[in-house]
């Protein structure tokens, strides 16, 4: 029945989307950032969130996401050796591209360690799979085998040891470097050895591209790719996407995509993303271009393209390659108002101290605004935002924050919860303090679905932009996409037919795929909600220990430390634009954080940047605020109160609620009388409350704790004498007064 409703829902969507009259960007929705925010006409307009997806797998390949398989590593440049104990002739035939050759050992196998090939490969190649064609004979198979590894010829590592008697070995090695490979007889048969075929593969983006242009030539390959990039990503998805109220894709894109081996750009290089573009702009979808993988590797994750190689920060060429992409990137798309920003870098490491991924990014960024100076240009804080220099050290302007993150915990919920507080602590804190906009660009929270939830709800209420990773997926474990679970065989593209290949690439369009409905469910629920900030709102902070927040009325610093809620303890939450509020005391004074410099007050008239606060939704009526110097934090209630904390957990996290206050405050300070005032030297304190039925009354110390509280009505008198001697506050709705007891 709930997958019954939710492809109803869809379909109340889509006639929606379809609906609306002339639906399509144009120069109006251009973005560009105006501090901590991202606004539409050209940064004048008003506020835009990104919340919305990446298409995994679709520009840019990942073989656990998508049907990519292995590509043969290309063996032009190889040379073959074997033992003296075995044949030196037809070694060629191992690494000929045909089956039919076949080198034969032409003696018996020997288990003595005597029989042996070794393959140079001329240079150090990363794979991750060894495949071998012994022929129709399985019995020339050895019975048993050993594979070593060598980047020197000398130091061997050995990597597999196994039993063979087929026609076919192979095996996964995880992806492994080397130059030189021994393949060598480990027991004794009376057969002869025989291989016919002998290859490394592997599945990284580089290499089965490579492979297929290997095979087919680069445009036949790359027209075969437009065939799987067709079915992958199709209208159908991007009307899903907007049905489930997203703003916005993020396009991982693969170097080779757009670029030639050589450097230079393909001549139907902006294809797809063209295609895209159009179809996305129909549908009022922002995209972001990801450049997920660089010319030579830009962080050695096979996420990212090309495994184990990482060699664009020491790489003139490579570099030279990056920039020239982007500029080519730059010139297609400026003035394009549906894409939304230039991702310069996926989860950049440089390995290079003398050449940073600031600098990397800065050399991009200053040849792309020569170019376009107009959109967006993301920057990744990867691994965190202590590993990237800030926009006013670089002088970068017009830039977004983007940063990834994902806590591999993946069943400990405690773990995920404090994770995210620390990661929307993160997020918020450079946003305000950077004053630039952030974008969670990839996360996952597994299979805690109230998690997302609360993920979403805290990045929405401080105007972060966010993407989950990703929207479909191959696999079916923790929530890796909002489609999931397809297990039909993968092409193996360097062997089967073409037909074969389009023909296992059919069965991977979505409808094969089983759609994720609760996390799309948890996602929708938050794609367009209301943010909300209180405005105008009178509320109350109690900290964990169940004491409110006060502001003492503003003659001293706040305390949270009052046990019930009187006057002090009400604040009006104030619109303080782009996203921020400020707290009004009962006093008419603001809250100020003092910049983190010294404890917080309630004593300033107007409201400057110290006196504006990111207001942090978190469930269960919980909320943290961070000031200019910091998150706000109780001080556990021993010490005023301070805004200079950098992440927020448990002294920093506040449960809130509202209250009504009486608008006619004048006309109820006017019905109060208490005498005599201020000193009660009879220990006993006269009220007149006249046309007023259960008024609250309560008196509070010069600490601030409440010694006193009554319902009250008419006319009466409070006894006093339970009273030490000081300097109370007496408070009653608006009302307050001063009283002395001798």
């Amino acid at each position: 029945m709930k997958r019954t409703l939710n492809i109803l829902l869809s379909i109340i969507a889509l006639i929606s989307i379809f609906s609306e009259v002339n639906a399509q960007f144009d120069s109006s929705d251009f973005l560009k950032t105006d501090g901590p925010v991202m606004k539409n006409e050209s940064g004048s307009g008003e506020v835009v969130s990104l919340r919305g997806t990446n298409l995994g797998s679709w520009l840019s390949m990942e073989h656990w996401i998508g049907p990519l398989g292995y590509g043969a590593i290309n063996r032009d440049n190889w040379q073959v050796y074997s033992s003296g104990s075995v044949s030196t002739s037809d070694l060629d035939f191992i690494i000929d591209g045909n089956d039919e050759t076949v080198w034969q050992s032409g003696v018996t196998q020997n288990g003595d360690g005597s029989q042996w090939l070794i393959f140079s490969l001329n240079e150090k190649l990363v794979f991750d799979r060894v495949l071998i064609k012994s022929g129709e004979n399985t019995n020339e198979s050895p019975v048993q085998y050993v594979i070593e590894i060598s980047t020197d010829s000398i130091n061997w590592t050995q990597i597999a040891n196994s039993s063979g008697g087929s026609s076919q070995i192979s095996f996964n090695t995880g992806a492994i470097e080397a130059k030189y490979v021994r393949y060598q007889v480990a027991a004794s048969s009376n057969a002869n050895w025989a291989v016919a075929e002998f290859y490394l593969m592997m599945n990284d983006d580089y290499s089965v591209r490579n492979a297929t242009y290997d095979r087919f030539g680069v445009e036949a390959a790359d027209q075969l790719w437009d065939y799987y990039q067709q079915i992958w990503i199709t209208t159908a998805d991007l009307d899903s996407i907007k049905a489930m109220g997203m703003n916005m894709v993020r396009v991982p894109f693969y170097w080779m995509e757009i670029m030639n081996n050589d450097g230079t750009i393909k001549e139907y290089a902006f294809d797809q993303l063209d295609w895209l573009v159009a179809e996305c702009s129909k549908r009022e979808i922002y995209v972001m271009l990801d450049l997920h993988g660089a010319p030579g590797g830009l962080d050695g994750y096979i996420t990212s393209g090309q495994a184990v190689t990482n060699e664009l920060w020491n790489d003139p060429e490579a570099q030279k390659k990056t920039v020239d992409l982007w500029k080519a990137v730059a010139e297609h798309f400026k003035g394009e108002p549906t894409v939304a920003a230039y991702d310069l870098m996926n989860e950049p490491v440089s390995n290079n101290p003398q050449f940073t991924i600031s600098d990397m990014y800065d050399k991009i960024y200053q040849e792309v605004r020569k170019i376009d100076p107009d959109h967006i240009i993301s920057v990744q804080a990867f691994y965190n935002f202590d590993m990237i220099a800030s926009p006013g050290q670089k002088g970068w302007e017009n830039v977004l924050y983007q940063a990834h993150y994902y806590n591999t915990d993946f069943e400990n919920r405690d773990s995920q919860n404090g994770f995210i507080n620390y990661a929307l602590s993160d997020m918020a804190w450079h946003q305000k303090h950077w004053n630039v906009p952030v974008l969670a660009g990839e996360y996952n929270f597994w299979n805690h679905l109230d998690l997302w939830g609360k993920w979403m709800l805290g990045l929405n209420s401080f105007n972060a932009s966010w993407s989950n990773w990703c929207y479909k997926n191959n696999t079916n474990q923790y929530n890796w996409g909002l489609y999931l679970g397809n297990n039909n065989p993968v092409p193996e593209l360097s062997f089967d037919p073409v037909e074969e290949i389009k023909m296992k690439w059919d069965q991977f369009k979505t409808p094969k795929f089983f759609r994720n409905d609760k996390l799309i469910d948890t996602i929708r629920n938050h794609t367009q909600e209301e943010v909300f900030r209180g405005i105008d709102k009178y509320v109350w902070f109690q900290a964990y220990n169940g004491t409110y927040v006060s502001s003492k009325g503003g003659d001293v610093p706040m305390t949270c430390n009052s046990v019930g809620l009187g006057d002090q303890e009400i604040f009006k939450i104030v619109d303080a634009n782009d996203g921020q509020i400020a707290l009004q005391g009962n006093n008419g004074k603001y809250v100020s954080s003092n910049n983190g410099m010294t404890s917080m007050t309630c004593s300033k008239s107007e409201i400057g940047e110290s006196e504006k606060f990111y207001w942090i939704n978190l469930p269960n009526h919980e909320v943290a605020l961070l000031g200019l110097g910091g998150f706000v934090s109780m001080e556990d209630g021993s010490i005023p109160m301070n805004a200079n904390r950098r992440n927020f957990d448990g002294w920093e996290i506040f449960t809130w609620g509202t209250k009504d206050v009486a608008t006619s405050s004048r006309e109820f300070e006017h019905a109060c009388k208490l005498y005599p005032n201020p000193l009660a030297p009879d220990q006993v304190l006269n009220y007149t409350l006249p046309n007023l039925k259960n008024t609250h009354v309560a008196i509070y110390n010069s600490d601030g704790k409440k010694v006193y509280h009554n319902k009250l009505a008419g006319s009466g008198s409070i006894d006093l004498s339970d009273l030490s001697s000081g300097v109370y506050l007496v408070i009653t709705g608006n009302y307050r007064e001063k009283l002395i007891v001798p």
